[in-house]
């Protein structure tokens, strides 16, 4: 690692001086309202790490443990290519009828006017397979504006069947970049929010599964009516997987947890039809760095590669017997799988054994899917279809025409939850808050076609303008996944969480006062969220932010627990 220096890490080195957009973050957002969160002075581990990192129990991570997590799984030697992992969970029946790039057709049983391209099921009741169909129970591609702002073309299946009792569950995502067309609002870097015309381009840009760039602009180029910065690169971010699956070591066994995938896609610049590789390892072509980060552009210079283990900076070694990609996730630096993960999906990182090992076989307590939470997601459009359904699932990126799909996906994110009632720490007892949730929005009993994304759980009656202003868009995406005590399943249990104030308020007392902390760190805990939820607050105006409109979400936060304003709470001295 500390050798000779590899060819992503000469990239990483070479593009330094090349663009300085991230450098200049902190002057963008001071304009826009959002406090900023670097202090002078940081360390490159301090900066990195403001943002999805643990507070209160963090673990440093480095190649070691996840090389270690990958292991203790059972992806090394027998899932490291995408293909291998597709064939194993059945979405495909062998690695030949994978398509890295283009179009895709949709085997599921939800019918053609919701996007399917033909059944997932022969007349026989066999799975149907063959070239460049993917066979699943549920499809959906959504733009997440909430967290990370990548669009999602995410798909999910059962074995032996998703009405099985206990089914094994695989998810897949691919991540596609949105801010190549986001070049009216800047988003997601400068503060911005997609215009529903960028967010049409770059879902309809997705669900092509393009590779390459942008073309030149035409001459009519306008920047924020769709189209695309020329010489960008269009194509993926990464694949990402999880399993609700046995162990590894007991593949018989009735157990289920969650087990997670980063998958690095490689492609020359330029080639669109060969040599692309997609593997949980660093890439051996140093071009494809510049494809998966954030800023889509080139690698960031102001967050190079470090560890979170020692704060020294990594070189990493590339190639297929190298070392495990670790993602870039919000613009701020490289965070190493599976930790990076757990902040939204639940658990807690651990330290490996002191033989070295991932400790209980990779079994991560808390580690639950995500569901797709239509106030945070953006669509190609709200009802559609978009085009002609002469393209089959091309025809169905809109909202309207996507609502079942995406009922399928949360029932199946609900199975991964253990709804178990448990004392949540105020003498309340009750199932999870994402339980509560997901079935409050398709109540009764899933029969709603549509997703009630109004509904608010009985445990915040009488706060709901708090629940649906300030916890559902900011906090409960992450939230849902926490233990109950920290779950914000009722106002009770919101109110005993004793930092909150700190968390989500004090960065603007201390911007005010000059007094930027080093190492601090936030609420909320997604980089792209906490810009959302203070561009809501140093405005007149309501922000409307696509499915939601908001307006001072700090202000109302400090108002519920009696301190008026933010204003109110930095008088306070915090």
């Amino acid at each position: 690692m500390n050798g000779t220096m590899s060819v992503v890490g000469k990239r990483l080195l070479i593009v330094t001086s090349a663009l300085t957009l991230f450098g200049l973050a902190s002057a963008a957002h001071a304009q826009a309202g959002v406090p900023p969160t670097d202090a002078a002075g940081e360390t490159n581990l301090q900066a990195e790490t403001h943002f999805l990192s643990f507070i209160g129990s963090f673990v440093g991570e480095d190649q070691t443990t996840s090389a270690a997590y990958y292991k203790a799984i059972g992806a090394v030697g027998t899932k490291e290519n995408v293909t291998d992992w597709l064939v194993n969970a059945g979405f495909i029946a062998n690695a030949s009828q994978w398509h890295s790039f283009g179009p895709q057709k949709i085997a599921c049983d939800l019918g053609t006017a919701n996007g399917c391209d033909m059944p997932a099921h022969d007349s026989s009741g066999n799975l149907v397979y063959g070239d460049n169909i993917i066979n699943t129970d549920s499809h959906a591609i959504v733009l997440n504006a909430a967290d990370l702002g990548f669009v999602r073309n995410q798909f999910i299946r059962c074995k032996p069947n998703c009405s099985a009792p206990n089914p094994i569950i695989y998810t897949y995502l691919e991540n596609y970049p949105v801010g190549l067309f986001a070049l009216t609002s800047g988003f997601p870097n400068q503060s911005g929010y997609p215009t529903q015309a960028e967010a049409n381009a770059a879902v309809r840009a997705a669900i092509n599964r393009p590779a390459g760039t942008c073309p030149a602009a035409p001459a009519n180029f306008a920047p924020g009516g769709g189209q695309c910065k020329p010489g960008a690169s269009l194509q993926r971010i990464a694949d990402v997987m999880f399993e609700w699956a046995p162990p590894y070591t007991n593949p018989t066994s009735s157990t289920r947890f969650g087990q997670q995938y980063a998958y690095f896609v490689d492609q020359a610049i330029g080639n669109t039809t060969t040599n692309t590789t997609e593997t949980l390892r660093w890439p051996s072509d140093a071009d494809a760095l510049i494809n998966h980060r954030p800023d889509f552009t080139v690698a960031n210079p102001s967050f190079p590669a470090i560890s979170t283990k020692t704060g020294a900076h990594i070189t990493f070694a590339v190639g297929p017997n190298g070392d495990f990609f670790a993602p870039e996730l919000d613009g701020r630096g490289f965070k190493q799988h599976p930790t990076v993960c757990l902040i939204c999906h639940g658990g807690q990182p651990t330290k490996l054994t002191s033989t070295g090992l991932y400790p209980r076989g990779g079994n991560i307590n808390g580690f639950r899917f995500l569901p797709l939470d239509i106030v945070n997601l953006n669509f190609s459009s709200e009802n559609g279809p978009d085009q002609p359904a002469t393209n089959g699932s091309l025809a169905y990126t809109d909202k309207a025409h996507q609502e079942l799909q995406i009922r399928e996906y949360n029932r199946l994110v609900l199975a991964t939850v253990d709804k178990t009632p448990e004392d949540d720490g105020t003498g309340s007892t009750r199932p999870p808050h994402l339980a509560t949730v997901i079935n409050g929005w398709y109540a009764p009993n899933f029969t709603a076609a549509t997703q009630n994304s109004n509904f608010v759980p009985p445990g915040w009656a009488g706060f709901e303008t708090l629940y649906t202003h300030t916890v559902g868009p900011s906090c409960r995406t992450c939230h849902f996944n926490r233990e109950i005590s920290l779950d914000f399943g009722t106002v009770a249990n919101f109110n005993q969480e004793s930092d909150i104030l700190q968390l989500a308020l004090i960065q603007e007392c201390k911007y005010k006062m000059n007094e930027l902390q080093k190492n601090a760190t936030f609420m909320p805990l997604a980089h792209l969220t906490y810009e959302r939820y203070w561009q809501t607050q140093n405005t007149d105006e309501p922000v409307d932010f696509g499915n939601l409109t908001l307006s001072h979400e700090p202000d109302r936060l400090a108002d519920h627990f009696g301190l008026g304003s933010v204003n109110g709470y930095c008088a306070t001295n915090p």
